[in-house]
Protein backbone atom coordinates (compact mmCIF):
# COMPACT_ATOMS: atom_id res chain seq x y z
CA UNK A 1 0.00 0.00 0.00
CA UNK A 2 1.49 3.41 -0.59
CA UNK A 3 0.58 5.75 1.99
CA UNK A 4 1.67 9.51 1.41
CA UNK A 5 2.20 12.26 4.39
CA UNK A 6 -0.35 14.56 4.25
CA UNK A 7 2.15 17.55 4.87
CA UNK A 8 4.18 16.66 2.26
CA UNK A 9 7.20 15.33 3.91
CA UNK A 10 7.26 11.57 2.45
CA UNK A 11 5.62 8.92 1.57
CA UNK A 12 5.67 5.16 2.42
CA UNK A 13 5.15 1.61 0.59
CA UNK A 14 3.12 -0.06 3.36
CA UNK A 15 3.27 -3.80 4.38
CA UNK A 16 -0.36 -4.66 5.76
CA UNK A 17 0.90 -8.25 6.71
CA UNK A 18 4.18 -7.37 8.02
CA UNK A 19 2.77 -4.25 9.55
CA UNK A 20 5.54 -2.31 8.91
CA UNK A 21 6.84 0.17 5.96
CA UNK A 22 9.16 -1.52 3.32
CA UNK A 23 10.40 1.92 3.10
CA UNK A 24 9.76 5.37 3.55
CA UNK A 25 11.47 8.00 1.10
CA UNK A 26 11.69 11.41 1.42
CA UNK A 27 13.13 14.55 -0.86
CA UNK A 28 15.76 16.16 1.95
CA UNK A 29 16.07 19.65 0.63
CA UNK A 30 18.82 22.20 2.16
CA UNK A 31 16.09 24.51 2.78
CA UNK A 32 14.48 21.92 4.71
CA UNK A 33 17.28 21.45 6.87
CA UNK A 34 17.85 25.18 7.48
CA UNK A 35 14.28 25.34 8.05
CA UNK A 36 14.61 22.94 10.63
CA UNK A 37 17.87 24.13 12.58
CA UNK A 38 15.53 27.81 13.38
CA UNK A 39 12.87 26.30 14.48
CA UNK A 40 15.17 25.53 17.70
CA UNK A 41 12.53 24.07 19.21
CA UNK A 42 12.71 20.60 21.12
CA UNK A 43 10.91 17.03 19.65
CA UNK A 44 7.08 16.95 20.36
CA UNK A 45 6.39 12.77 20.86
CA UNK A 46 2.99 11.96 19.24
CA UNK A 47 3.15 8.48 18.44
CA UNK A 48 -0.42 6.94 17.19
CA UNK A 49 -1.50 4.61 14.90
CA UNK A 50 -2.67 5.30 11.53
CA UNK A 51 -6.12 6.01 11.33
CA UNK A 52 -6.53 5.39 7.31
CA UNK A 53 -5.80 1.59 8.25
CA UNK A 54 -7.85 -0.98 9.88
CA UNK A 55 -7.18 -2.76 13.25
CA UNK A 56 -5.44 -6.02 11.03
CA UNK A 57 -3.79 -3.98 8.74
CA UNK A 58 -2.13 -1.31 11.25
CA UNK A 59 0.08 -2.14 14.10
CA UNK A 60 -0.92 -0.61 17.57
CA UNK A 61 0.62 1.36 20.44
CA UNK A 62 0.18 -2.07 22.53
CA UNK A 63 2.27 -3.67 20.15
CA UNK A 64 5.37 -1.83 21.04
CA UNK A 65 4.55 -2.04 24.90
CA UNK A 66 7.54 -3.73 27.08
CA UNK A 67 8.49 -5.62 23.64
CA UNK A 68 11.80 -4.22 24.36
CA UNK A 69 12.09 -2.56 20.55
CA UNK A 70 11.66 1.19 19.79
CA UNK A 71 9.31 2.34 18.12
CA UNK A 72 11.99 3.25 14.97
CA UNK A 73 11.06 6.15 12.81
CA UNK A 74 11.81 5.40 9.26
CA UNK A 75 11.49 8.97 7.95
CA UNK A 76 13.23 10.71 11.03
CA UNK A 77 11.47 13.18 13.07
CA UNK A 78 14.54 15.91 12.60
CA UNK A 79 14.25 16.16 8.85
CA UNK A 80 10.78 18.11 9.30
CA UNK A 81 10.56 21.89 9.00
CA UNK A 82 7.72 22.45 10.86
CA UNK A 83 5.19 21.33 13.69
CA UNK A 84 2.82 19.81 10.91
CA UNK A 85 5.46 17.83 8.86
CA UNK A 86 7.18 16.43 12.12
CA UNK A 87 3.63 15.14 13.61
CA UNK A 88 2.94 13.38 10.25
CA UNK A 89 6.51 11.62 10.94
CA UNK A 90 4.83 9.42 14.21
CA UNK A 91 2.67 7.57 13.03
CA UNK A 92 3.39 3.93 13.22
CA UNK A 93 2.63 3.28 9.46
CA UNK A 94 6.72 5.30 9.33
CA UNK A 95 8.27 2.94 12.30
CA UNK A 96 9.72 -0.92 12.65
CA UNK A 97 10.77 -2.13 15.60
CA UNK A 98 13.91 -1.14 16.23
CA UNK A 99 16.55 -2.47 19.04
CA UNK A 100 17.52 0.52 21.39
CA UNK A 101 20.80 0.65 20.69
CA UNK A 102 21.03 1.04 17.33
CA UNK A 103 18.38 3.40 17.15
CA UNK A 104 19.41 6.12 19.45
CA UNK A 105 23.20 5.34 18.54
CA UNK A 106 24.58 4.45 15.00
CA UNK A 107 21.10 4.76 13.29
CA UNK A 108 20.91 8.36 14.89
CA UNK A 109 24.50 9.04 13.93
CA UNK A 110 24.03 7.97 10.26
CA UNK A 111 20.34 10.32 10.13
CA UNK A 112 22.63 12.78 11.22
CA UNK A 113 25.38 12.71 8.22
CA UNK A 114 22.44 12.22 5.78
CA UNK A 115 21.05 15.68 6.73
CA UNK A 116 24.84 17.42 6.70
CA UNK A 117 25.01 15.73 3.33
CA UNK A 118 21.77 17.32 1.83
CA UNK A 119 22.47 20.42 3.48
CA UNK A 120 25.95 20.09 1.02
CA UNK A 121 24.32 18.75 -1.80
CA UNK A 122 21.47 20.86 -1.98
CA UNK A 123 19.18 18.29 -2.63
CA UNK A 124 19.18 14.09 -2.02
CA UNK A 125 16.39 11.60 -2.60
CA UNK A 126 16.68 9.13 0.75
CA UNK A 127 14.87 5.68 1.15
CA UNK A 128 15.06 3.94 4.56
CA UNK A 129 13.16 0.81 5.64
CA UNK A 130 13.70 -3.22 7.19
CA UNK A 131 15.77 -6.20 5.81
CA UNK A 132 14.30 -9.44 6.70
CA UNK A 133 16.65 -12.28 6.54
CA UNK A 134 16.44 -15.45 8.24
CA UNK A 135 13.16 -16.34 10.80
CA UNK A 136 11.18 -13.15 11.22
CA UNK A 137 9.60 -13.06 14.94
CA UNK A 138 6.95 -10.62 15.24
CA UNK A 139 5.69 -8.41 18.50
CA UNK A 140 2.21 -9.90 19.74
CA UNK A 141 2.12 -12.07 16.12
CA UNK A 142 1.48 -9.12 14.68
CA UNK A 143 4.66 -6.64 14.11
CA UNK A 144 7.35 -7.88 12.17
CA UNK A 145 10.76 -7.13 13.70
CA UNK A 146 13.25 -6.54 10.97
CA UNK A 147 16.95 -8.34 11.07
CA UNK A 148 18.38 -5.13 9.45
CA UNK A 149 18.11 -1.36 8.78
CA UNK A 150 18.62 -0.02 5.37
CA UNK A 151 19.03 3.99 4.38
CA UNK A 152 19.52 4.57 0.80
CA UNK A 153 21.06 7.54 -0.76
CA UNK A 154 20.15 8.64 -4.34
CA UNK A 155 22.09 12.21 -5.43
CA UNK A 156 20.70 13.16 -8.86
CA UNK A 157 23.18 15.62 -9.39
CA UNK A 158 26.13 13.27 -9.25
CA UNK A 159 23.99 10.30 -11.25
CA UNK A 160 25.04 8.42 -7.98
CA UNK A 161 23.11 6.11 -4.96
CA UNK A 162 24.75 3.68 -2.29
CA UNK A 163 22.59 2.53 1.18
CA UNK A 164 24.38 2.43 4.48
CA UNK A 165 23.33 -1.33 6.07
CA UNK A 166 22.91 -1.77 10.06
CA UNK A 167 22.28 -4.70 12.01
CA UNK A 168 18.81 -4.34 14.41
CA UNK A 169 20.11 -5.62 17.11
CA UNK A 170 21.54 -4.62 20.62
CA UNK A 171 25.02 -4.72 21.63
CA UNK A 172 28.40 -4.15 19.53
CA UNK A 173 26.76 -5.84 16.26
CA UNK A 174 24.15 -2.95 16.86
CA UNK A 175 26.65 -0.40 15.80
CA UNK A 176 28.58 -2.34 12.68
CA UNK A 177 27.37 -1.47 9.50
CA UNK A 178 28.17 -1.62 5.67
CA UNK A 179 28.04 0.54 2.77
CA UNK A 180 26.34 -1.32 -0.38
CA UNK A 181 25.32 -0.56 -4.03
CA UNK A 182 21.54 -0.26 -4.81
CA UNK A 183 22.00 -2.90 -6.71
CA UNK A 184 22.84 -5.12 -3.99
CA UNK A 185 20.04 -3.61 -1.90
CA UNK A 186 17.65 -4.49 -5.01
CA UNK A 187 18.71 -8.06 -4.26
CA UNK A 188 18.57 -8.03 -0.71
CA UNK A 189 15.38 -6.39 -0.72
CA UNK A 190 13.75 -7.51 -3.31
CA UNK A 191 12.69 -3.82 -4.10
CA UNK A 192 13.41 -1.72 -7.52
CA UNK A 193 13.73 1.46 -5.54
CA UNK A 194 15.17 3.65 -9.08
CA UNK A 195 13.41 2.19 -11.60
CA UNK A 196 14.44 3.79 -14.87
CA UNK A 197 17.51 5.24 -13.73
CA UNK A 198 20.58 3.24 -15.21
CA UNK A 199 24.32 3.63 -15.33
CA UNK A 200 24.49 4.64 -10.96
CA UNK A 201 27.61 5.40 -9.79
CA UNK A 202 28.64 4.41 -6.20
CA UNK A 203 27.92 7.25 -4.19
CA UNK A 204 30.73 8.00 -1.30
CA UNK A 205 28.90 8.30 2.00
CA UNK A 206 30.14 9.93 5.27
CA UNK A 207 31.31 7.71 8.42
CA UNK A 208 28.71 8.40 11.01
CA UNK A 209 29.64 10.49 13.80
CA UNK A 210 27.62 11.77 17.01
CA UNK A 211 29.61 14.93 15.66
CA UNK A 212 27.32 14.92 12.83
CA UNK A 213 24.41 15.83 14.65
CA UNK A 214 23.03 19.63 14.37
CA UNK A 215 22.05 19.17 18.02
CA UNK A 216 24.08 17.26 20.61
CA UNK A 217 22.17 13.91 21.84
CA UNK A 218 23.02 11.71 25.06
CA UNK A 219 24.05 9.06 23.21
CA UNK A 220 27.50 6.98 22.97
CA UNK A 221 30.05 8.02 20.82
CA UNK A 222 31.58 4.42 20.05
CA UNK A 223 30.95 2.25 16.59
CA UNK A 224 32.83 0.25 14.46
CA UNK A 225 32.88 0.06 10.74
CA UNK A 226 32.09 -3.36 9.82
CA UNK A 227 29.03 -5.99 9.86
Amino acid sequence: MELCAPHGGFASEYSPVLRVPLYSVEHITAEHIVKHQKRQQKRIDSFRPDDRLTHDQRAELEDFRRSGFDRGHMAPDADSWDEESEYDTFVLSNMVPQAPDNNRELHAHIEGAVRHMAKREGSIYVFTGPVFQGDTSYLHRRVAVPSGIFKLIYDPKRHAAAAYLENNVNGPQGQTYKVISSVELTQLTGIDFLPGIKNLGMLDLPVPRESNHFVRHSTKPNHFFGF
